[in-house]
């Protein structure tokens, strides 16, 4: 009997995963994520639903601090006509427990946007801001899985045909260590 218990002890530490820094100070990485949101409506117009892709380059300047440049495109049907978004901007994330295989993280984002459709004569640009939230999962030494929230605000001309929009995201991360 304390074979088989020694026996399953050992392979239930052979298949619990260790971390040791999940994330760190000088830590470099890519992360890729999509999705699939809803934004609401202003006034008169229709509430949207978006195919959305974005990357990012982070870099940590802290073992819970990471800085992101990142990039997004997003295309929707908007008044039955074909609408392309793209935004640029950055990310400020805080990570809580950096060391665990399990890493919470808070953060914002603001971002410069413009849309162009044919539902509308013009371009029209403005800036996408707001907070983030998420989990990542580290699967190895160099790669994460993660879970993202953003609530969407617009300012400026876009905001004249989007107001504010919830998306959850999954991607990968890799990290240059």
């Amino acid at each position: 009997m304390k074979r088989w218990l020694i026996l399953f002890v050992v392979g239930c530490l052979a298949l619990a995963g260790a971390a040791n820094a999940a994330v760190q100070q000088g830590d470099t990485e890519l992360d890729a994520l999509g999705a699939w949101m809803t934004q609401n409506g202003e006034d008169d117009y229709p509430d949207t639903d978006v195919l959305f892709l974005s990357v990012g380059v982070g870099y940590f300047v802290t073992d819970n601090v990471q800085v992101q440049g990142a990039a997004l495109g997003a295309w929707t049907e908007f008044a039955n006509e074909d609408t392309d978004i793209w935004a640029i901007g950055g990310r400020v994330k805080y990570h809580f427990m950096p060391t665990n295989q399990w890493v919470p993280y808070v953060g914002a984002q603001v971002m410069w946007a413009n849309a162009d459709s044919d539902a509308y004569d013009e371009d029209v640009d403005g800036v996408l801001w707001g907070p983030v939230a998420g989990l990542r999962y580290e699967l190895n030494a160099y790669n994460d899985f993660f879970v993202e929230y953003q609530y969407h605000m617009w300012s400026g001309d876009i905001n004249d045909y989007m107001d504010d929009g919830h998306a959850f995201f999954v991607g990968l991360i890799h990290q240059f260590k």
